[in-house]
Protein backbone atom coordinates (compact mmCIF):
# COMPACT_ATOMS: atom_id res chain seq x y z
CA UNK A 1 0.00 0.00 0.00
CA UNK A 2 1.58 3.41 -1.23
CA UNK A 3 0.93 6.30 1.36
CA UNK A 4 2.28 9.70 1.48
CA UNK A 5 4.85 9.76 4.52
CA UNK A 6 2.75 12.84 6.26
CA UNK A 7 -0.57 11.20 5.52
CA UNK A 8 0.58 7.96 6.96
CA UNK A 9 2.00 10.16 10.09
CA UNK A 10 -1.70 11.73 10.67
CA UNK A 11 -3.53 8.68 10.15
CA UNK A 12 -1.40 6.87 12.67
CA UNK A 13 -1.23 9.45 15.41
CA UNK A 14 -5.37 9.58 15.31
CA UNK A 15 -5.19 5.70 15.28
CA UNK A 16 -3.05 5.55 18.51
CA UNK A 17 -4.91 7.79 20.28
CA UNK A 18 -8.18 6.22 19.55
CA UNK A 19 -6.99 2.96 20.14
CA UNK A 20 -5.59 4.29 24.12
CA UNK A 21 -9.05 5.76 24.48
CA UNK A 22 -10.62 2.31 25.82
CA UNK A 23 -8.47 1.46 27.95
CA UNK A 24 -8.07 4.94 29.25
CA UNK A 25 -11.29 5.30 29.93
CA UNK A 26 -11.66 1.78 31.76
CA UNK A 27 -8.50 3.25 33.87
CA UNK A 28 -10.34 6.46 34.82
CA UNK A 29 -13.74 5.34 35.96
CA UNK A 30 -12.05 2.28 37.63
CA UNK A 31 -9.47 4.58 39.69
CA UNK A 32 -12.83 5.87 40.75
CA UNK A 33 -14.62 2.54 41.60
CA UNK A 34 -11.44 2.14 43.68
CA UNK A 35 -11.27 4.85 46.34
CA UNK A 36 -14.78 3.26 47.16
CA UNK A 37 -13.21 -0.15 48.12
CA UNK A 38 -11.53 -1.04 51.50
CA UNK A 39 -7.75 -1.74 51.44
CA UNK A 40 -7.82 -5.32 50.67
CA UNK A 41 -10.48 -5.29 48.28
CA UNK A 42 -8.90 -2.26 46.52
CA UNK A 43 -5.58 -4.60 46.28
CA UNK A 44 -7.58 -7.43 44.43
CA UNK A 45 -9.57 -5.10 42.27
CA UNK A 46 -6.39 -3.41 41.08
CA UNK A 47 -4.69 -6.56 40.07
CA UNK A 48 -8.05 -7.64 38.09
CA UNK A 49 -7.70 -4.24 36.55
CA UNK A 50 -4.31 -4.57 35.19
CA UNK A 51 -5.00 -7.89 33.75
CA UNK A 52 -8.18 -6.23 32.09
CA UNK A 53 -6.16 -3.41 30.52
CA UNK A 54 -3.80 -4.99 29.02
CA UNK A 55 -5.41 -7.56 27.35
CA UNK A 56 -7.79 -4.37 26.18
CA UNK A 57 -4.66 -2.38 25.08
CA UNK A 58 -3.35 -5.76 23.57
CA UNK A 59 -6.56 -6.20 21.48
CA UNK A 60 -6.42 -2.14 20.60
CA UNK A 61 -3.24 -2.09 19.57
CA UNK A 62 -3.53 -5.28 16.83
CA UNK A 63 -6.05 -3.66 15.60
CA UNK A 64 -4.26 -0.28 15.06
CA UNK A 65 -2.04 -2.50 13.28
CA UNK A 66 -4.51 -4.29 11.14
CA UNK A 67 -5.93 -0.88 9.91
CA UNK A 68 -2.57 1.23 9.42
CA UNK A 69 -1.66 -1.39 6.46
CA UNK A 70 1.04 0.50 5.47
CA UNK A 71 3.35 -0.40 7.94
CA UNK A 72 4.12 -3.80 6.91
CA UNK A 73 4.92 -6.23 9.79
CA UNK A 74 6.59 -9.77 9.11
CA UNK A 75 6.91 -12.10 11.70
CA UNK A 76 9.10 -15.16 12.01
CA UNK A 77 9.18 -17.58 14.69
CA UNK A 78 11.98 -20.23 14.93
CA UNK A 79 10.62 -23.78 14.98
CA UNK A 80 10.43 -25.98 17.66
CA UNK A 81 10.08 -22.96 20.35
CA UNK A 82 6.35 -24.06 21.03
CA UNK A 83 3.66 -20.69 22.01
CA UNK A 84 5.14 -17.41 22.37
CA UNK A 85 6.13 -16.31 25.62
CA UNK A 86 5.60 -19.87 26.91
CA UNK A 87 2.45 -21.43 28.62
CA UNK A 88 0.24 -19.35 31.08
CA UNK A 89 1.62 -19.98 34.25
CA UNK A 90 4.99 -20.48 33.52
CA UNK A 91 7.83 -17.58 34.64
CA UNK A 92 9.45 -16.12 31.59
CA UNK A 93 11.26 -12.74 30.18
CA UNK A 94 11.20 -11.49 27.02
CA UNK A 95 14.15 -8.74 25.89
CA UNK A 96 13.58 -6.37 23.16
CA UNK A 97 15.90 -4.23 20.78
CA UNK A 98 14.98 -0.67 20.88
CA UNK A 99 15.27 1.82 18.25
CA UNK A 100 11.95 3.62 18.33
CA UNK A 101 8.71 4.57 20.22
CA UNK A 102 7.22 1.95 17.69
CA UNK A 103 8.93 -1.03 19.75
CA UNK A 104 6.73 -0.06 22.93
CA UNK A 105 3.64 -0.50 20.91
CA UNK A 106 4.43 -3.25 18.60
CA UNK A 107 5.75 -5.35 21.02
CA UNK A 108 2.29 -6.19 23.64
CA UNK A 109 0.26 -6.61 20.70
CA UNK A 110 2.08 -9.65 19.54
CA UNK A 111 1.68 -11.42 22.98
CA UNK A 112 -0.93 -14.32 22.82
CA UNK A 113 -4.30 -13.54 24.63
CA UNK A 114 -3.74 -16.37 26.91
CA UNK A 115 -0.50 -14.91 28.04
CA UNK A 116 -0.88 -11.32 27.54
CA UNK A 117 -2.59 -10.72 31.09
CA UNK A 118 0.94 -12.03 32.99
CA UNK A 119 3.13 -9.14 31.20
CA UNK A 120 4.42 -6.17 33.00
CA UNK A 121 7.05 -4.19 30.83
CA UNK A 122 9.99 -1.87 33.13
CA UNK A 123 9.69 1.23 31.56
CA UNK A 124 11.14 4.83 31.97
CA UNK A 125 9.58 7.00 34.22
CA UNK A 126 9.40 9.87 32.03
CA UNK A 127 7.26 8.19 29.73
CA UNK A 128 4.95 8.35 32.42
CA UNK A 129 4.35 11.95 31.64
CA UNK A 130 2.70 11.10 27.95
CA UNK A 131 -1.68 12.01 28.14
CA UNK A 132 -3.54 9.04 28.15
CA UNK A 133 -0.86 6.59 28.27
CA UNK A 134 0.00 7.26 31.57
CA UNK A 135 -3.26 6.79 33.07
CA UNK A 136 -3.22 3.04 31.16
CA UNK A 137 0.22 1.95 32.69
CA UNK A 138 -0.56 3.10 35.98
CA UNK A 139 -3.93 1.07 35.76
CA UNK A 140 -1.86 -2.24 34.77
CA UNK A 141 0.82 -1.91 37.43
CA UNK A 142 3.72 -1.12 35.16
CA UNK A 143 6.78 -0.39 37.23
CA UNK A 144 9.05 2.70 37.10
CA UNK A 145 12.67 2.73 35.70
CA UNK A 146 14.02 6.00 37.86
CA UNK A 147 16.35 7.52 35.56
CA UNK A 148 17.73 10.38 37.17
CA UNK A 149 18.06 12.50 33.87
CA UNK A 150 14.82 13.31 31.89
CA UNK A 151 13.89 12.56 28.42
CA UNK A 152 16.49 14.21 26.72
CA UNK A 153 19.32 13.68 28.45
CA UNK A 154 20.27 10.60 26.07
CA UNK A 155 23.56 10.50 28.01
CA UNK A 156 22.42 9.78 31.76
CA UNK A 157 21.76 6.23 32.12
CA UNK A 158 21.83 6.36 35.86
CA UNK A 159 19.23 5.53 37.85
CA UNK A 160 17.73 6.62 41.68
CA UNK A 161 19.65 2.71 42.69
CA UNK A 162 17.61 1.97 45.93
CA UNK A 163 13.84 3.00 44.57
CA UNK A 164 15.11 0.67 41.51
CA UNK A 165 16.34 -2.11 43.30
CA UNK A 166 12.47 -1.86 45.29
CA UNK A 167 10.72 -2.02 41.82
CA UNK A 168 12.94 -4.78 40.37
CA UNK A 169 12.39 -6.79 43.29
CA UNK A 170 8.76 -6.41 42.80
CA UNK A 171 9.53 -7.07 39.32
CA UNK A 172 11.01 -10.35 39.95
CA UNK A 173 8.46 -11.56 42.47
CA UNK A 174 5.79 -11.19 39.52
CA UNK A 175 7.94 -13.45 37.09
CA UNK A 176 8.34 -15.53 40.27
CA UNK A 177 4.78 -16.31 40.66
CA UNK A 178 4.35 -17.33 36.74
CA UNK A 179 4.20 -13.92 34.85
CA UNK A 180 6.36 -12.62 31.87
CA UNK A 181 8.84 -9.76 32.70
CA UNK A 182 9.80 -7.32 29.66
CA UNK A 183 12.46 -5.08 29.00
CA UNK A 184 14.51 -3.01 26.80
CA UNK A 185 18.13 -4.03 27.94
CA UNK A 186 19.71 -1.36 26.18
CA UNK A 187 18.19 0.67 28.38
CA UNK A 188 17.45 3.82 26.19
CA UNK A 189 16.31 4.05 21.96
CA UNK A 190 19.87 3.47 20.01
CA UNK A 191 20.95 6.68 18.27
CA UNK A 192 24.00 4.92 16.57
CA UNK A 193 23.66 2.44 14.00
CA UNK A 194 20.11 0.44 14.55
CA UNK A 195 21.74 -2.83 13.33
CA UNK A 196 23.82 -2.51 15.95
CA UNK A 197 22.81 -3.32 19.44
CA UNK A 198 23.87 -1.34 22.33
CA UNK A 199 25.03 -2.24 25.18
CA UNK A 200 23.26 -4.55 27.26
CA UNK A 201 22.37 -3.33 30.61
CA UNK A 202 22.96 -6.19 32.92
CA UNK A 203 20.29 -5.01 35.78
CA UNK A 204 17.16 -6.45 34.77
CA UNK A 205 19.12 -9.72 34.23
CA UNK A 206 18.86 -10.47 37.94
CA UNK A 207 15.38 -11.78 37.62
CA UNK A 208 16.64 -14.68 34.92
CA UNK A 209 19.89 -15.14 37.61
CA UNK A 210 17.53 -15.26 40.56
CA UNK A 211 13.93 -16.97 39.14
CA UNK A 212 14.28 -20.13 36.58
CA UNK A 213 12.54 -18.91 33.78
CA UNK A 214 12.21 -19.62 29.92
CA UNK A 215 13.94 -16.12 28.13
CA UNK A 216 12.41 -15.12 24.76
CA UNK A 217 13.85 -12.83 22.64
CA UNK A 218 12.56 -9.96 19.99
CA UNK A 219 14.71 -8.42 17.55
CA UNK A 220 13.13 -6.01 14.96
CA UNK A 221 14.34 -4.04 12.17
CA UNK A 222 12.89 -1.23 10.49
CA UNK A 223 10.62 0.61 13.46
CA UNK A 224 13.05 3.01 13.48
CA UNK A 225 11.83 3.87 9.83
CA UNK A 226 8.42 3.56 10.56
CA UNK A 227 8.83 6.09 13.47
CA UNK A 228 12.28 7.91 13.22
CA UNK A 229 13.76 9.05 16.36
CA UNK A 230 13.24 12.74 16.14
CA UNK A 231 9.66 12.26 15.19
CA UNK A 232 6.79 13.36 17.04
CA UNK A 233 4.46 10.73 15.95
CA UNK A 234 5.13 7.56 13.84
CA UNK A 235 3.02 6.17 11.08
CA UNK A 236 5.83 6.35 8.01
CA UNK A 237 5.37 3.25 5.75
CA UNK A 238 7.94 0.87 6.53
CA UNK A 239 8.26 -2.85 6.17
CA UNK A 240 9.54 -3.98 9.64
CA UNK A 241 10.45 -7.38 10.04
CA UNK A 242 10.74 -9.09 13.89
CA UNK A 243 12.35 -12.35 14.52
CA UNK A 244 11.17 -13.75 18.33
CA UNK A 245 12.47 -16.78 19.56
CA UNK A 246 13.19 -18.40 22.96
CA UNK A 247 16.82 -18.29 23.74
CA UNK A 248 16.49 -20.99 26.39
CA UNK A 249 13.51 -22.68 28.61
CA UNK A 250 15.40 -22.86 31.52
CA UNK A 251 18.02 -19.96 32.19
CA UNK A 252 18.99 -22.07 35.54
CA UNK A 253 20.10 -24.73 33.49
CA UNK A 254 22.20 -22.75 31.04
CA UNK A 255 24.07 -21.13 34.23
CA UNK A 256 24.45 -24.91 35.27
CA UNK A 257 25.81 -25.69 31.88
CA UNK A 258 28.63 -22.80 32.10
CA UNK A 259 29.63 -23.79 35.46
CA UNK A 260 28.22 -20.67 37.25
CA UNK A 261 26.02 -21.96 40.17
CA UNK A 262 28.26 -20.42 42.44
CA UNK A 263 28.93 -17.33 41.08
CA UNK A 264 27.47 -14.32 41.84
CA UNK A 265 24.31 -12.95 41.22
CA UNK A 266 25.76 -10.01 39.15
CA UNK A 267 28.06 -12.27 37.61
CA UNK A 268 25.36 -14.64 36.25
CA UNK A 269 23.43 -11.28 35.31
CA UNK A 270 26.16 -10.60 33.03
CA UNK A 271 26.93 -13.77 31.55
CA UNK A 272 22.84 -13.21 30.77
CA UNK A 273 22.48 -9.99 28.96
CA UNK A 274 25.78 -11.12 26.71
CA UNK A 275 24.13 -14.38 25.53
CA UNK A 276 21.25 -12.96 24.99
CA UNK A 277 22.84 -9.77 23.34
CA UNK A 278 24.82 -12.32 20.79
CA UNK A 279 21.43 -14.36 19.97
CA UNK A 280 19.84 -10.96 19.19
CA UNK A 281 22.65 -9.56 17.10
CA UNK A 282 22.66 -12.58 15.25
CA UNK A 283 19.05 -12.50 14.17
CA UNK A 284 19.26 -8.84 13.66
CA UNK A 285 21.95 -9.95 11.00
CA UNK A 286 19.39 -12.55 9.63
CA UNK A 287 16.71 -9.84 9.66
CA UNK A 288 18.97 -7.45 7.22
CA UNK A 289 19.93 -10.61 4.94
CA UNK A 290 16.04 -11.25 4.21
CA UNK A 291 15.53 -7.43 3.33
CA UNK A 292 14.93 -5.28 6.01
CA UNK A 293 16.92 -2.24 6.52
CA UNK A 294 16.91 -0.31 9.64
CA UNK A 295 18.15 2.83 7.36
CA UNK A 296 15.23 2.58 4.87
CA UNK A 297 12.62 -0.05 3.29
CA UNK A 298 14.75 -2.08 0.92
CA UNK A 299 12.05 -3.63 -2.02
CA UNK A 300 12.95 -7.19 -3.23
Amino acid sequence: MVVPKALGQCAFGICLVCSLFPAWLVAVVAKLISFCLPGDRRAAFERILGRLLIVLVVLCWRLLFLLCAWVRIDVFQQEGDGPFLGEPGKPAVLVMNHTSFLDAVLAPSLAPLCRSPDVRVLVANYVFDIPLLSSVMRGIGLPEVPFKGSAGDFGNMAVEKELMDVRLQAFCDHVKSGGVGAWFPEGLRNRGNPEVLQEFRAGAFAVPAQADVEIWCCAAVGCNVSWPLKALMGGCPARIGLKVFRLTDSSHAWLASQNLNSADERTKAVRLAGLAKDAMQEAIHELVAKGFSAKGVKQN
